[in-house]
């Protein structure tokens, strides 16, 4: 159960991170457009970014799709590194 906390933390911070190192003005239009890729509400999107649920591998997917950018830490198996 610690280790599910843990990676919902780590992924939370690793989309904060992500997002906060674009340019001002472009992390909340990159945030609404991976809510809305991720077929989301805002809200969600948002409880994902704060660690408060994990986010699922799809949706992972598609926003390191979106971006063109590796956001979170996972092995050659899909599976997240430790």
């Amino acid at each position: 159960m610690a280790e599910k906390k843990l990676k919902r933390r780590n992924d939370g911070m690793a989309l904060r991170t992500y997002l906060r190192s674009l340019p001002v003005c472009e992390s909340p239009e990159m945030a609404k457009k991976l809510a809305d890729e991720c077929k989301v509400p805002i809200y969600t999107f948002n409880n994902w970014r704060s660690g408060l649920v994990r986010i699922p591998e799809l949706a992972k997917d598609k926003m390191e799709e979106v971006t063109g950018v590796l956001i979170f830490n996972r092995d050659e198996n899909g599976t997240e590194e430790h």
